[in-house]
């Protein structure tokens, strides 16, 4: 952060000071700032002084620094910096450089607090005085998630680059009368250097001016360039960046990274090795206590209870929890920064989205199992399956949306990957085209319902139990007990019997008396049969009547049909009554003194004519 000695030269130059407004106003109060900045520019033209007395110098200046500070910086500027809504001005080049000069001088202040009395209090001090430099940073270029860490380096190197630099008076930086048209571009640059402040153009911090987008990435660039230059005037940090790398949290005690090995003090991609090594043993700890808490709350692989999935749901719950305080640890207390801080950015990120949209999904499947939980909702019925789509379905598009705000904020052009997956969309549609097929077929099954779990039912040649509906196929169970497994678009284009929609069940059988029969023991048998149907309590008449009647003459027996329908619609009921009623007619049979038929051939040898007659008496 920079140096008070910055500002206040700037403003002891032009005989300028900021009051709480931070408008400029002529003072004659700060002429021993002046006197003091004429030794310090004076000092800078004794470089051909030996090593030895160029380092009294400086530290004798920097005494005298600390002292005359305290005593002339303006105490409106200090109340200004204390507030922490007030509002960052951007109104014009001038108004953006004075808020960078005027917060960066109160984040030094907060630090050196914060060193001597480090906690939660005055870090959150440099933090917020931390954000409002960063809000004077175009960082549209940069991703959202990565943001604070690119523009807190960004701020250490202008910072450390702006005080090796010949800088303007602040009167000199053109104000907003400069720029009177708000609808056209603008900029100002530090003179013979390429760090620019301009007007943004859209968005939604249109019309002020911040420090552009290629000053922020190219700011490390500057600082490499100038980092070995002297500093312009005196400072209590030599070098802000090299401050940045080893500073830390509240929770850290100092004396613990003071006393550390040099070789951990070393940098590894612009963090020091210390930083990197607490990084990846705090991910470690955390991997292992959440592989812990999954082993203890996971239920079995096939429990699909709604409980079960409140029990998963448990997981990605305290995953994203322990993101979040894994990210707070290494953020605000290990302070990661350069490209490790990049890495671990991009890596929390994507952790803590694909745990969202994990636990976005079981919460989902959740809510459905719990729906078809209900009692009138069977588990494996075609209401329960398409619960169980339009399920996955919401739990997709949440997916999707956590999958696109987390692509933004890592900078992914989301529009851009949508007009991809439009026509990857089609080739996919194309190619999955009896998937497609199978789940229209489902859903046409769910339209007319011809079908439903439990049911009895005929398909071509299977016949069996409708044991699962799915989205892509059907399960029948056969009568052998072999599983028959059809694709939904073939089940919804043929016949299907459903057995089960049936109100009553018929008796029909066909009896098959010997040709010896007579006339009357047919007319005597036929009206018994009828009788008793007629008087069975389980024999319905709404439909039809008992019907037995001789329908025909086969090849060796004459055929009784008879035919009834039974007060029933369960199988193994109807069973019991068809078994009454056959043995019944058995013993009608009987008493007739009949008897059933059965295949049998009569062979006549011509030149007989002992079998003539008893042919002729068997015609009539």
């Amino acid at each position: 952060m920079p140096h008070k000695g910055l500002l206040t030269a700037q403003l002891g130059t032009g005989g300028m000071r900021l009051n709480a407004g931070g408008v400029s106003t002529p003072s004659a109060g700060l002429a021993t700032t002046r006197r003091f900045y004429e030794v310090s520019h004076a000092r800078s033209s004794t470089r051909g002084m030996t090593v030895t007395a160029l380092r009294c110098v400086r530290r004798l200046t920097r005494t005298l620094t600390l002292g005359l500070l305290l005593l002339a910086w303006p105490t409106s500027l200090q109340a200004q910096d204390n507030n922490p809504l007030h509002a960052v001005d951007t109104a014009s080049p001038q108004a953006a450089f004075r808020s960078f000069l005027t917060l960066t001088e109160a984040l030094e202040e907060a630090f050196f607090a914060f060193v001597a009395n480090p906690n939660a209090e005055t870090q959150a001090t440099t933090e917020r005085l931390r954000d409002k430099l960063i809000r004077l940073f175009d960082m549209s270029q940069v991703p959202p998630a990565l943001r604070q860490d690119a523009g807190g380096d960004a701020m250490a190197f202008l910072v450390d680059v702006i005080r090796r630099l010949h800088v303007p008076p602040l009167e000199t930086i053109p104000d907003a009368k400069a720029f009177p048209d708000a609808n056209q571009p603008a900029s100002w640059a530090i003179p013979d250097t390429e760090i620019a402040i301009t007007r943004m153009m859209e968005g939604a911090r249109k019309g002020e001016f911040l420090f552009s987008a290629d000053t922020v990435s190219r700011a490390g660039e500057f600082y490499a360039l100038v980092k070995n230059l002297p500093l312009k005037r005196p400072d209590r940090v030599e070098s802000w960046r090299d401050l940045q790398l080893q500073s830390h949290g509240w929770m850290i005690p100092p004396n613990l990274v003071i006393g550390l090995p040099s070789g951990l003090k070393q940098q590894v991609l612009d963090t020091p090795a210390w930083k990197v090594l607490g990084t990846g043993l705090i991910i470690l700890l955390a991997g292992t206590i959440v592989w812990l808490w999954h082993r203890l709350t996971q239920p079995p692989a096939l429990d699909h209870r709604p409980i079960s999935y409140l029990r998963r749901l448990l997981t990605p719950i305290a995953l994203v929890a322990v993101i979040l305080g894994v990210g707070y640890v290494i953020e605000d207390q290990i302070n990661v920064i350069g490209d490790f801080a990049d890495v671990v950015g991009f890596a929390t990120t994507i952790a803590l989205y694909v745990a969202a949209a994990w636990a976005l999904w079981l919460a989902t499947l959740f809510v459905i199992e719990w729906i078809i939980a209900s009692p009138a909702i069977p588990d494996e019925g075609l209401d329960a399956n398409l619960l169980r789509l339009l399920g996955r379905v919401v739990g997709i598009f949440a997916i999707a949306m956590v999958a696109a705000h987390g692509g933004q904020q890592l900078g992914i052009p989301v529009l851009g990957v949508l007009a991809g997956l439009g026509v990857g969309g089609l080739a996919v549609a194309l190619a999955a085209q009896s998937s497609v097929e199978n789940l229209i077929g489902g859903l046409n099954l769910y339209a007319d319902r011809p079908i439903r779990v439990g049911d009895l039912c005929a398909y071509g040649s299977i016949k069996g139990h409708v044991e699962h509906i799915g989205l892509r196929s059907t399960r029948i169970r056969g009568l052998d007990r072999t599983v028959t497994t059809v694709p939904n678009s073939e089940l919804a284009k043929v016949q299907i019997t459903n057995f089960a929609f049936r109100d009553q069940m018929l008796f029909h059988h066909v009896l098959d008396l010997p040709y010896e029969t007579t006339i009357e023991q047919l007319r005597f048998l036929a009206l018994n049969i009828r009788n008793f149907l007629m008087s069975h309590p389980r024999v319905r008449k709404e439909v039809a009547l008992p019907r037995v009647h001789v329908v025909g003459f086969g090849e060796w027996s004459i055929k009784v049909e008879v035919h009834a329908y039974v007060d029933t619609k369960e199988l193994p009921e109807f069973l019991a009554t068809q078994e009454e009623f056959m043995l019944w007619i058995m013993a009608l049979v009987n008493k007739a003194d009949l008897s059933f038929a059965f295949p049998s051939q009569t062979s006549y040898i011509g030149g007989d004519a002992t079998s003539l007659p008893t042919l002729r008496r068997a015609i009539t």
